[in-house]
């Protein structure tokens, strides 16, 4: 290759345009991770055990049921910061899942989509992985068709929603966005402390080592959320996520 030859320049993939988005707004969030190191192998022995009876829940499903569960005891894990007009905390009424899952589209190119659940501490580990995988492969114009229409619009008008959601708006921002999200790279061998943070957490699991460890991480917008109360937060989820049933 001759050392003038240059590289290529291409427009943004439409179906990047969602995490750079969310990635312009989340640097306005003070974020901060809390890490412990926690055991969970009598849990991944008794959802190995439902594996071979033909049934498969995931760790996703025990982490969303799990935190949510927690989310109603700690009710300032529902908190939302919203900064317009005047700057006031807002609280949900309920837990709201937001769950990033890597996927392939109708074309067969890989993207990221996002799965909202409501109330999901309502919901049995078995009736959480059948939305899990409802959102996993069926068509993605059925299940995020509110997103795909987001991303054919102009920058401009997919920067203003995003404006309204995170800096006007709790109860839409909550609803739309989620009080907490999920964002797990575990099955990968790899934990991701720093990903964008558009609700006020976020939990992400590391991988399973031989002994049945695992990091369990939470990330925190500072500005509803001190480290104290996270770490107490997290002391608590490790218990719920001990207590898991995997009966309907």
């Amino acid at each position: 290759m001759s050392s003038g030859s240059r590289g290529s320049r291409h427009w943004v993939p439409v179906e990047r345009r969602t995490p750079v988005d969310a990635s312009i707004v989340a640097k306005r969030v003070p974020s901060f991770p809390i890490v412990s190191r926690v055991d969970v192998s009598e849990v991944e022995n008794r959802r190995q055990s439902l594996k071979s009876k033909g049934l498969r829940v995931g760790w996703n499903a025990v982490l969303v049921q799990a935190y949510s569960k927690v989310s109603q005891d700690i009710p300032e894990l529902r908190d939302v910061y919203v900064a317009r007009p005047v700057a006031y905390v807002y609280r949900h009424p309920e837990p709201v899942a937001s769950l990033t899952i890597h996927r392939r589209d109708a074309n067969g190119q890989e993207r990221l989509i996002w799965a909202r659940i409501s109330s999901p501490h309502a919901l049995s580990l078995i009736e959480l992985q059948s939305k899990i995988d409802r959102f996993t492969t069926a068509p993605i114009q059925e299940v995020y068709r509110d997103g795909l229409r987001l991303e054919r619009r102009g920058a401009l008008l997919r920067r203003f929603n995003w404006h309204l959601l995170m800096r006007w708006c709790g109860r839409k921002r909550a609803k739309h966005l989620g009080t907490f999200s999920i964002s797990s790279l575990g099955h990968l061998d790899a934990l991701n402390l720093y990903h964008p943070l558009v609700t006020a957490t976020s939990l992400a699991m590391g991988p399973i080592s031989q002994d049945g460890h695992c990091d369990l991480a939470l990330i925190c917008d500072h500005r509803v959320l001190d480290g104290v109360l996270a770490a107490r937060s997290l002391q608590l989820l490790t218990d719920t996520i001990r207590k898991a049933s995997f009966h309907d």
